[in-house]
């Protein structure tokens, strides 16, 4: 990788960043500025407008997938111009979205006016003439629909003397009968029981007999409304595309400006710091300089082993998949090993043995190859649960014998139904193995970074005290009074060499005070060794308990189908059971091994190496390039 530094004229800024951003090989070192730019300001603020109008249009379009976005070039001769360009096209859609939006809460309020009063109206007509009503001069009639279940009746809350009158069941309407001087007490008791007043519109009358009028014109009005509303819907689905790519470009014009003020050298100068891989300088110097004529001068150095170097790595595409993995915990600098490709291995193999079942591993399998073949976002998650799906059958098959929760029938190097310790001892082995490689990791790590006193006094005595401590365990148990008779000097050997190793080279070097404090720190690292080391190696039980766990929560449905009893519905609720079961076994615990798979990677293995100090190379790249070049 070379540092390398850049010197060109202030008004060939857009020209130099657009040939960066098409070779996409430049990381750029940008400086954090604590005062921002007026219009930088204004470029953030219009993408935050942007991102409400995204958000709204695909509310009104029912828009699921973001459809690509549609290049629609704005001419501009300055980033002032530009964003002035943009909050233009911003603002006109923002005001159709407000129509819009009044003409859908309009098209809501008279489908509910008419959803309530449509059959409220005609229900009743049924039962009374609407003619009666007009007659009564004390009596007050207030129609309402229930909004919430209470389990207050609403006849009881009602005051004396009132009448309920149920008239429609879907939706649940009632007309209340009271006297007009108790109207306010017969709403408040209404609203206590969870019944609402039907609504209203502009216009309507009191009386009865006139609202089917009132409700056929509205029905028309309703209709007209929606054609409205749904031409506007479609109208949005072809405006999502500029809006995302007017998003684009405001995230393009936000780095370019920020890079901008960044680089910034006096008044007519820029310097541009950052990283190119060396492969790729040759052809990116050459670029910048014949279109700026010349104009341009570069500094570079090779550098390799500084932590904030950015780092690139190639491997093949099995091992890319899992560095997204790696990259969830931290990004591994050029000072220490990349766990990228053991991770690429021990991962699904650690699901596998989770998981290990020929059938549900297959299931798991071809739920991923969907995923991957049919839709675009999961698709990395699909190939990942293939991955992991063919290794949960390859061990169900070859270790377990378990096919869909039974075994399968032939002799396989564990039955977990029966021999319950060896895959118990087994699983602890797995784990001694898998510290034992992240504390060897750690002493490579330590020469990388010329850390040879730590590696030889500190990292490497404690593999050895971890692995003889694990020895002892296995070996003679937990019987102390045996340890006594000779194997206790297996852990004192690397234990006292721990302790007093890196004390004494630290006595020699800066004296006695300084032995002091480090033969403190490594006596809690002796500590530490030996409880907090032993809590990790038990914690790769979760592959016993998970192994454990599935063939339990499988037999369960079986034998809820078993009590089905027998005859053809019998039979047919039995292979139900069987199948939704082994359905449900597979999507829950692919998430609860995906889950322990992570735990045993991230918390017991990187944990003993792992720094992940690096900075992840981000070249810079635009979407759709510099929008105000000087042509």
């Amino acid at each position: 990788m070379s540092k390398t530094t850049l010197l060109f004229l202030k008004s060939d800024t857009e020209e130099v960043l657009d040939s960066l951003s098409k070779q996409g090989a430049f990381h750029i070192t940008i400086k954090s500025s604590e005062t921002a730019s007026d219009i930088l300001n204004r470029a953030s603020a219009l993408i935050n407008r942007l991102e409400a109008l995204i958000e709204q249009s695909r509310v009104i379009s029912g828009s699921s997938e973001p459809p690509p976005p549609q290049a629609v070039p704005i001419e501009a001769q300055d980033w002032t111009s530009f964003l002035d360009a943009i909050e233009k096209e911003i603002s006109q859609y923002e005001r159709e979205i407000k129509e819009i939006d009044v003409s859908i809460k309009t098209e809501e309020k008279l489908k509910s006016f008419i959803g309530l009063w449509f059959p409220f109206i005609t229900n009743l007509q049924k039962t009374l003439s609407l003619d009666v009503f007009a007659t009564f001069k004390r009596i007050a009639f207030l129609p309402l629909y229930q909004k919430e279940s209470r389990p207050t009746p609403l006849s009881l809350l009602l005051p004396h003397p009132s009448l309920v009158l149920m008239v429609t069941s879907k939706p649940t309407t009632v007309l209340v009968v009271g006297m007009k001087e108790d109207l306010d007490k017969l709403r408040r008791a209404a609203e206590e029981a969870g019944y609402a007043q039907m609504p209203v519109l502009d216009d309507m009358p009191d009386n009865f007999n006139e609202l089917s009028k009132m409700i056929e014109s509205t029905k028309k009005k309703l209709e007209e409304i929606s054609i409205k509303n749904e031409e506007f819907r479609r109208s949005f689905v072809t405006s999502l595309p500029k809006l995302l790519y007017l998003r684009a470009l405001l995230s393009d014009a936000n780095s370019l400006i920020s890079i901008k003020e960044s680089a910034t050298f006096e008044k007519r100068w820029m310097i541009l710091e950052g990283h190119v891989p060396s492969k790729n300088l040759h052809s990116l110097i050459g670029d910048l300089q014949a279109r700026l004529n010349g104009r341009i001068v570069f500094f570079s150095k090779e550098e390799h082993s500084s932590p904030q170097v950015p780092v690139v790595f190639k491997y093949p595409k099995f091992f890319k998949l899992f560095e997204s993995i790696t990259n969830l915990y931290g990004v591994p600098s050029y000072t220490e090993l990349n766990p990228t490709p053991i991770l690429a291995i021990t991962f699904p193999v650690f699901f596998g043995l989770m998981f290990g079942d020929l059938g549900h591993g297959l299931m798991l399998a071809a739920l991923g190859f969907i995923f991957y073949k049919y839709t675009k976002s999961l698709s990395k998650i699909g190939v990942f649960l293939m991955i992991c799906g063919i290794a949960g059958a390859i061990v169900g098959a070859a270790l377990y014998g378990e096919a869909f929760g039974k075994h399968i029938g032939y002799h396989t190097i564990f039955s977990p139904g029966e021999d319950l310790m060896s895959l118990f001892k087994f699983s602890l082995y797995i784990g001694v193995a898998q510290i034992s490689l992240g504390l060897a990791i750690m002493v490579i790590n330590n020469l990388i970074q010329k850390k040879g006193i730590d590696a030889f006094l500190v990292n490497a005595p404690k593999l050895l005290l971890y692995l003889l401590f694990m020895y002892v365990v296995f070996n003679f148990g937990l019987n102390l009074n045996l340890w006594f008779t000779g194997p206790i000097f297996y852990i004192l050997g690397p234990a006292i060499f721990m302790l007093i190793g890196k004390p004494v080279w630290a006595f020699i070097r800066h004296g006695r005070k300084e032995f002091l404090s480090v033969f403190g720190e490594m006596g809690f690292e002796v500590f530490d060794t030996m409880i907090r080391f032993v809590s990790n190696t038990v914690s790769y039980l979760r592959i016993f308990a998970m192994v454990m766990a599935h063939i339990q929560l499988t037999a369960v449905f079986y034998s809820l189908g078993a009590i089905a009893g027998g005859g053809i519905v019998g039979m047919v609720v039995s292979a139900l059971l069987a199948a939704l079961g082994n359905i449900f076994v597979v999507l829950l615990e692919g998430i609860l091994v995906l889950a322990q798979d992570l735990r045993l990677h991230f918390y017991e293995w990187f944990s003993k190496f792992y720094e992940d100090g690096g900075v992840r190379f981000s070249p810079f790249k635009l979407t759709f390039g510099v929008p105000i070049l000087k042509r």
